[in-house]
């Protein structure tokens, strides 16, 4: 989100919160914006219209790209809730492959079945 905000140079940018200190979130998004103006919001989306168009824009170019790395892989959704997903990570790690750059290994399933949470 910094680095969106500070490429984009506003006045002011709003964002949904992702911790549950939505003034925290905003503060830290604030500082690794080089000091932009951000204002942070638990439900962002359901309260500003700018919010909810860049989350559908979000949301769709996710759809998009998953959709090419499934032509790649066939991995599913990539959420964690598929067990699609969860079993393709599985059947990697348990044959010894290599994870895809597309896999984040931040993700708390992957590092379970990693064995490093």
């Amino acid at each position: 989100m910094a680095d969106v905000i500070t490429h984009l140079k506003s006045e002011i940018s709003y964002v949904d919160s992702c911790d549950v200190n939505a003034t925290r979130f905003g503060r830290e998004i604030s500082d690794l914006s080089h000091k932009s103006k951000v204002k942070s919001y638990h439900r962002a989306d359901s309260r500003f219209v700018v919010v909810s168009a860049a989350s559908i824009i979000a949301k769709v170019s996710r759809d998009r790209s998953i959709a090419r790395l499934n032509k790649i892989s066939e991995f599913g959704s990539g959420y964690p809730s598929d067990k699609k997903s969860v079993n393709f990570v599985k059947k990697m790690v348990s044959s010894k492959k290599t994870l895809p750059s597309s896999v984040r290994k931040s993700w708390k399933p992957v590092q379970k079945i990693l064995g490093l949470n």
